[in-house]
């Protein structure tokens, strides 16, 4: 009760240090961060965002917003008439135009549930207007204005975090397990409650980090990092890059470049990557939405980085033409032949499909791994994240809202834009079902990734920048494990 009591008493000197601050800054008050003015942090119990939180806190010199501390300010009227005392009128106004919209549907709420999200509702929009602010829980990052904020979610395999918490509160398993799973459902409850939202739609964040391969500091890091690109993103208008690659050309060039390092390995101490061992990252695997831009990420990223890039036309080409294949299999040694094989009779063992789709997905399969074990690759589609290795590789997905990349196709293609919608479903359909077809997983599970990027307000550029530093952080994670 001592503890509960101290933790109660210092959330209200930091209540109250905040509303002093805010009110002697009140005329000179700038933007935090050339217009980013709050970082919104969503996370799983378990996962590491509370400490990412506080590190990213540490790196930036913003104050720290938790739960409790959204509680306290919206719970207790004292403070709250405080706060609204601490904007000027025009802002008063412009928090009420926001509002009322949006509780004019909760008409039928609670009496108390309807006080508290009124309450907590302009906490959070004061916090986000002073700016400064890292702002964890409370759905902040799906209320507040994306056009201001970092806007991030922090995510990690159910098992992992019972281990995690299991750990840090020094209880069993299965008290941890349920305590998590608890979490999950209050927090899935409170948003859809709150906001009538998904926690779980990766397309309400700018960014998901899974920390699964991502340590604690590491992903601040990246988040601090990310916060600059958000900044440069609001500048930038990247043109769109044409199609039009000889695929050819690529393959033949690829070959004799595996080739020559075949001599060299023969005389040399081997250095193929290797998949089964080691730790530095090989390759990128790119998954994307049509209209997301991802393509054109995976472009700039394999410039940025001087690797190799295998977009899907070339994986195709690679898979469906037989010579080309069998080429590959002879450049690598018979070592690693016979890993790829054991890898994939397992995996081909549960196939249910037509002969002719059995033998394409066995192709895409090998030829995956013979360009992974090569290194130095970034892949883009074919569900290349989710076939290989993990430990070798950073997994990206690459999302935007379904009418911005309608929109953004129609564009670029100088179609309607209902011809770029039917064009945009029918891509996502059959991308799920491709998924689910070749390795029976969801591609929109976020768990699968090690990163999400979304490019309704993070430019092509910043992406591809910010998953170069993930994959320098990643690497750094593997050296420090």
């Amino acid at each position: 009760m001592f503890g509960k009591s101290v933790r109660i008493e210092g959330i209200s000197h930091f209540a109250e240090r905040r509303l002093s601050d805010w009110e002697k800054h009140k005329k000179d008050a700038k933007p935090a961060h050339h217009g980013i003015e709050y970082i919104t942090i969503s996370r799983e119990l378990g996962s590491g965002g509370e400490e990412i939180a506080a590190h990213l806190a540490e790196l930036t010199g913003w104050d720290m917003y938790d739960k409790e501390i959204l509680d306290y300010m919206s719970e207790n009227m004292d403070v709250h008439v405080k706060t609204l005392e601490s904007v000027d009128e025009q802002t008063i106004g412009w928090m009420n135009d926001w509002l009322i919209p949006f509780f004019t549907s909760k008409s039928n709420e609670h009496v108390e549930q309807l006080s508290y999200y009124k309450h907590l509702s302009k906490v959070l929009l004061v916090i986000a207007q002073h700016g400064k602010a890292i702002i964890i829980g409370r759905a902040a990052g799906q209320f507040l204005p994306r056009e201001k904020g970092l806007s991030v979610r922090i995510i990690a395999p159910f098992e992992m975090r019972c281990e995690r918490y299991a750990k840090e509160n020094n209880i069993s398993s299965d008290q941890a397990a349920a305590i998590v799973k608890k979490s999950d459902t209050n927090q899935q409850k409170f948003l859809k409650d709150f906001l009538r939202k998904d926690i779980n739609d990766f397309k309400h964040y700018d960014i998901v980090i899974n920390t699964e391969k991502l340590s604690i500091k590491p992903a601040a890091r990246l988040l601090w990092r990310a916060l600059d690109q958000r900044v440069l993103s609001q500048q930038e208008h990247q043109q769109v890059k044409k199609d039009g690659i000889d695929i050819e050309r690529i393959v033949e060039h690829q070959m004799q470049q595996w080739s020559q390092q075949q001599l060299v390995h023969a005389e040399k101490e081997d250095n193929h990557a290797h998949l089964a061992s080691g730790a530095n990252i090989d390759y990128i695997t790119v998954a994307r939405e049509i209209g997301s831009g991802g393509t054109e990420i995976a472009r700039m990223l394999s410039d940025l980085m001087h690797w190799q890039l295998y977009d899907k036309k070339i994986l195709d080409y690679m898979s469906d033409n037989m010579n080309v294949h069998i080429r590959l299999l002879t450049s690598v040694d018979e070592n690693t032949l016979g890993w790829i094989g054991d890898r994939l009779v397992t995996f081909f063992s549960t196939k249910k499909s037509s002969h002719l789709q059995w033998r394409y997905y066995e192709h895409l399969g090998q030829v995956l791994l013979v360009i992974a074990e090569h290194g130095r690759a970034v892949i883009v589609g074919r569900a290349a994240g989710m076939i290989l290795p993990r430990e070798k590789g950073l997994s990206v997905c690459v999302t935007a809202p379904y009418n911005l990349r309608a929109k953004r196709y129609a564009k670029e293609n100088n179609i309607s834009i209902e011809k770029a919608r039917s064009i945009v479903k029918k891509a996502d359909r059959d991308q799920k079902n491709f998924v689910k077809n070749f390795i029976t997983k969801d591609v929109n599970d976020p768990l699968n990734y090690d990163i999400i990027c979304n490019t309704e307000i993070l430019s092509p550029t910043s992406v591809a920048k910010l998953i170069f530093r993930a994959f320098e952080q990643r690497e750094i994670h593997e050296q420090n494990q």
